[in-house]
């Protein structure tokens, strides 16, 4: 069973203020909320990006049963999956901002990276090692054998003491 926040909510007004925060997040590219909030909101969001990457007719119909408007699912499957198609995840990033006057919550934004006006330019990708060749069983075993002891070395090579 998939662990989530329970954000002082019951199920149903929770799971409708998830859909209505990630459809804005769509919309808008860039929410404040409190910091809880914005950790269920990016596990959402990335799935919703991802769902728009597939670009199928099921992950079409699973993305408008969870966004709220038309707009926001064009974007999701047009905009969105066109500018992370090369990404492997990781389309949101949260940015602390503030502690909220009222009742002293701490406040983030989340927004969508590699955009227009972001707050924070995004890292370059790190560059993956060069492949190396898987090494060569016999090759492997002459090594070993070069740092067996000498009893060893006598039986391998077929000389008999006796």
């Amino acid at each position: 069973m998939t662990k989530f926040r329970k954000l002082g909510r019951h199920a149903a007004h929770r799971m409708s203020m998830l859909r209505t925060m990630v459809s804005q997040l769509v919309k808008h590219e860039r929410i404040e909320t409190t910091v809880a909030k914005a950790k269920e909101v990016r596990r959402l969001a990335d799935n919703m990006v991802q769902l728009g990457k597939e670009g199928t007719l099921s992950s079409a119909r699973r993305a408008a049963a969870f966004v709220r408007g038309d707009d926001v699912l064009h974007k999701l499957f047009t905009e969105l999956a066109y500018r992370y198609k090369d990404r492997a995840g990781g389309y949101t990033r949260l940015l602390r901002t503030r502690i909220r006057v009222g009742d002293a919550a701490p406040m983030a934004y989340i927004e969508f990276i590699d955009r227009e006006n972001e707050l924070r330019q995004s890292k370059p990708p790190t560059p993956q090692p060069p492949q190396r060749a898987p090494l060569d069983p016999w090759t492997k075993s002459k090594l070993s054998a070069q740092f067996a002891s000498p009893k060893e070395d006598r039986i391998s090579s077929g000389e008999d003491t006796s």
